[in-house]
């Protein structure tokens, strides 16, 4: 399994590709991987056909790759050892026979020139290719075997080269050999699943026992620090995950001494059940999950049957309920939330909110309101760009005071543009204090806000949003790129150590939402109008959406609740779903839901 690629930060759609046409090719129906057929090296192939054909079957994953095999020299099949890391490069990498090529009759060189966009490494870790595209140069050593070429020696690591055993893939391939799926680890409380996307190979033959492995770590990458692991060090797996009749994976796992605890097989079972049955991506690999410990079933956390499923644990997750409460504010700045449960007798335009928030005497042009129990609200008001709170459980008391709904000022600057709470009920602001461009982090209470650090180079940040698990915060940078972080907080101190790009098929994004734990709808702006796309986190090409004119922002909460979108003209669209139709809601602005 090539486990931890957090995202393929690459544009363009999957295509088909086939191998070059070779001299003899057509009598050779090759073998067929991903929808590619791959054919075994001809007889009368020369080494730029057969560096071709090695790369493009090095897709095919069965039986060890044996197809690519086919390509090399017994020995340097014996040596090679290609594991989970791979190096992907755009399309079309150029193979040519350099000056002087041929060393003797029987040895050749051929050179490979390509633009790297993404590697994966053999712990799983993904990096983007610094700015976006690297270009980088390979040779490959041919000789003559039994009147036929062969590979005999592979590009060597070194500075600008990959690992010997690295597969060199192309985007394309890439995306037709691999699929996505989720792998769950704990966020530093313990209590909540952080979805941490990866790729397997599509000819996997045993893809449950790769993710329960990768489990058995906590996760590298961009999540490295921000999510952990349930699994005891030192568990392994006694055998490989086998698949039992109605689509059970049974987990046979080895714990050290004392990590068999019921506390601790029930988170184990949580993340195992999670990773096994998901499907947020693509068919998972099985419905349940039988746990064994040195060969006896056990029943995590009091269970009655060793059997489990996501409906054992199903608030690990955290998704948003059927009807989630729509906030907006009205023309005159005053904050209202709809209550789509209400019965088809109130108001559509909703009710005030308690407080000074509700009256419009201090106009507010963005809004938020905190996930957990939407208790406290922000907005952004003036042109001094002052962040105000206030707690609504407090402000709708019967005979609370004034002050207990007064909009309390917590940060003043300028240029703030988005704000967003996260589940410990902290805000987050993007904008510029004292002078400096940034993120903040607003505490409850009278603590003082706290400057987020960022990774070095990032742009200034001008749409954020939290995500519902509180560990993973999707970002728009100044320079136009969509950015994963993942929050770590040490000491009062709070950081996001390094970024992820997604949706770079995405041009000119100006606002998000989260949709569901793994995808976000993006809207971008161009000289054709706005656009609104559905954005898979783990990098894969986002999903263009029916788009209202004049839209600027966006509001969703998954599947069972409507979408709301923000205009130029200050009034609220809605739409009942992906295919529904748009239409003209309340006059108003900055509709979102909790978060």
């Amino acid at each position: 399994m090539a486990a931890g690629c957090a995202a393929v930060p690459v544009s363009g759609g999957v295509v088909s590709a086939t191998i070059p046409p070779g001299p003899g090719s057509g009598t050779d129906s090759g073998q067929s991987c991903c929808g590619v057929i791959m054919n075994a090296p001809q007889p009368d192939w020369g080494p730029q056909q057969i560096v071709t054909g090695f790369l493009l079957a090095s897709a095919n994953f069965r039986d060890d790759h044996a197809a690519a095999r086919e390509y090399l020299t017994a020995a340097a099949s014996k040596a090679w050892r290609p594991g989970s890391a791979v190096t992907v490069v755009a399309q079309s990498p150029v193979v040519t026979l350099p000056q002087r090529p041929f060393r003797s009759q029987t040895e050749a060189v051929v050179q490979i020139q390509a633009q790297e966009v993404a590697t994966l490494s053999g712990g799983g870790q993904y990096s983007p290719a610094p700015g976006g595209q690297q270009q980088l140069t390979w040779q490959f050593g041919v000789q003559l075997v039994n009147h036929q070429w062969r590979i005999a020696t592979l590009p060597s690591s070194g500075v600008g080269q990959p690992s010997a055993d690295d597969l060199l893939l192309t985007k394309d391939l890439f995306q037709l050999a691999y699929e996505p799926c989720n792998l769950y680890y704990f966020d530093p409380s313990g209590k909540v699943l952080v979805p941490d996307p990866v790729f397997v190979p599509r000819d996997s033959s045993d893809p449950a026992t790769g993710l329960v492995e990768a489990l058995l770590r906590s996760p590298a990458g961009w999540l490295a620090g921000a999510a952990f692991t349930a699994f005891p060090p030192k568990t392994r797996l006694r055998r490989p995950v086998q698949l039992l009749p109605g689509s059970t994976a049974l987990v046979d796992l080895s714990l050290p001494l004392g990590g068999a605890t019921e506390v601790g097989l029930r988170a184990v079972a949580a993340q195992l059940v999670w990773t096994l049955t998901s499907n947020s991506y693509s068919s998972s690999p099985a419905q349940s999950v039988q746990l064994e410990v040195n060969g006896r079933a056990v029943s995590p956390g009091g269970i009655s049957i060793p059997v489990q499923d996501r409906r054992d644990y199903p608030q690990l997750v955290p998704a948003p309920p059927d009807h989630e409460n729509l906030y907006y504010l009205a023309a005159n700045g005053a904050a209202r939330v709809l209550h789509e449960s209400a019965p088809g007798g109130a108001s559509p335009s909703g009710q005030a909110l308690p407080g000074q928030a509700g009256t419009g005497q201090i106009p507010l042009h963005i809004l938020a309101v905190s996930p957990a129990d939407e208790r406290y609200l922000a907005g952004i008001a003036g042109p001094s760009n002052t962040v105000y709170t206030v707690d609504l459980a407090a402000a709708a008391e019967n005979r609370a005071k004034s002050s207990a709904g007064a909009l309390s000022a917590r940060l003043t600057g300028s240029g703030f543009t988005a704000i967003s709470w996260d589940r410990r009920d902290d805000l987050w602001v993007a904008g510029k204090v004292n002078g400096h461009t940034g993120v903040w982090v607003v505490p409850p209470g009278a603590a003082r806000p706290i400057q987020v650090s960022l990774p070095p180079g990032t742009a200034p940040i001008t749409a954020l949003r939290v995500a519902r698990d509180g560990v993973r915060v999707a970002m728009i940078a100044g320079d136009g790129r969509l950015l994963l972080g993942a929050i770590i907080r040490s000491g009062g101190k709070i950081s996001i150590m390094q970024n992820v790009a997604v949706g770079t098929d995405v041009t000119d994004p100006t606002a998000l939402s989260w949709y569901d734990a793994d995808h976000l709808l993006v809207v971008a702006q161009s000289t054709a109008g706005p656009t609104l796309d559905e954005v898979p986190v783990d990098g894969d090409t986002s999903t263009a959406i029916g788009v209202q004119s004049n839209m600027v922002s966006i509001a969703a909460a998954g599947s069972f609740n409507p979408l709301y979108a923000g205009l130029q003209t200050n009034h609220l669209a809605r739409s009942i779903g992906f295919s529904g139709l748009w239409s003209l809601f309340v006059p108003g602005s900055s509709a979102t839901y909790p978060g």
